[in-house]
């Protein structure tokens, strides 16, 4: 399967840690936004991925639309792709590991059409993605730590295998939306086992994000950098460490008090991606709060379409150092 790009460029480009050590880089924004912004509406258990499986020059395109508005990382349509997902839209298990690297490919095509220097994330999301009834919001899952960890460990091996090909090999992979500390230690044990069979030139950099909710604690009720803990506690200089920590899919109002518990944690550069559902507006400043506290990635996640990566791309170059 193939979205039709001319072939792709694989000229090294700059870590996405070196330039965060340097400067605010914006993330893109919804893929579902985008492609319901194109008359294309994501359905089904694998939701952005039943898309990629069936329109695939769609997905290219909401892609390019992120990187033509101002981003300068996209996500690909892996989040909510899994086995499980597969076998619930009458399709077999294998399905699905095709379609975790196929959404490298379509991404990668995307940027390399841009000619934009940009970074690609495979996009990893938790296990509640996969059950389809919203349940990374709440976490809390019926699931045990060995079903949680050999879940992860399916899809962490597939886009592993998929860093051997150039014409796959993303930039990144962007853990995100965890709404459980529980799940976030499997994860991390899962990850330095994983990529630490990858070689240097092979090995992704990581971003994870939680989704939060009052007073910087995600939905079951741990406080963030609680949850993240075993995250943090893993050598940034280690493949299977993070270059970058923070949330995504939580509502702008959110952010700050999050950000705020990471920053006294961590050292890493922080990540402020959540929904901006329809425009900057109702943030009034919140922008510049965010990047006091150490945000130096930062996108929209559900709700944000191109206009409101524009706005906020332009609410960066306000407050860029001049």
């Amino acid at each position: 399967m193939s979205d039709g790009g001319e072939p792709l460029a694989t000229v090294p480009r700059r870590p996405l840690s070196a330039a965060l050590a340097a400067e605010v880089v914006m993330a893109d924004g919804g893929l579902s936004t985008l492609l319901e912004a194109a008359g294309v509406r994501p359905t089904g258990p694998m939701w952005t991925g039943e898309v990629l499986a069936t329109r695939p020059e769609a997905v290219g395109a909401a892609h390019e639309a992120a990187l033509a508005a101002g981003a300068r990382v996209v996500l690909t349509a892996g989040y909510q792709i899994s086995r499980r997902g597969a076998v619930a839209s009458g399709r077999p298990e294998g399905v699905a590991d095709r379609l975790l690297v196929e959404a490298n490919r379509v991404a990668l095509a995307a940027r390399s059409r841009r000619r934009r220097d940009g970074w690609v994330a495979a996009s990893i999301g938790p296990f509640g993605a996969a059950l389809a009834d919203r349940s990374e919001y709440r976490g809390g899952y019926a699931a045990t730590d060995d079903e949680l960890r050999i879940f992860h460990r399916e899809r962490l091996k597939v886009l592993a295998e998929a860093q051997h090909d150039p014409s796959t090999r993303v930039d990144l992979w962007w853990c995100e939306t965890f709404p459980e500390g529980r799940e976030i230690e499997g994860l991390a044990d899962e990850l330095l086992v994983t990529v630490g069979t990858l070689d240097a030139d092979s090995a992704p950099e990581l971003v994870v994000t939680m989704t939060v909710v009052a007073d910087g604690r995600v939905p079951t009720g741990e406080p963030v950098d609680e949850a993240l803990g075993p995250m943090l506690a893993a050598d940034p200089n280690t493949p299977g460490g993070p270059v970058a920590v923070g949330v995504n899919c939580c509502g702008p109002g959110h952010v700050a008090p999050a950000l705020q518990r990471l920053a006294r944690a961590t050292p890493l550069p922080l990540v402020a991606k959540p929904n901006l559902a329809g425009s900057l507006g109702p943030t009034d400043g919140l922008v510049a709060t965010w990047l006091d506290l150490r945000a130096r990635l930062v996108g929209g996640c559900c709700g944000t379409g191109a206009a409101e990566l524009r706005a906020l791309a332009d609410e960066l170059e306000r407050h860029r150092p001049r």
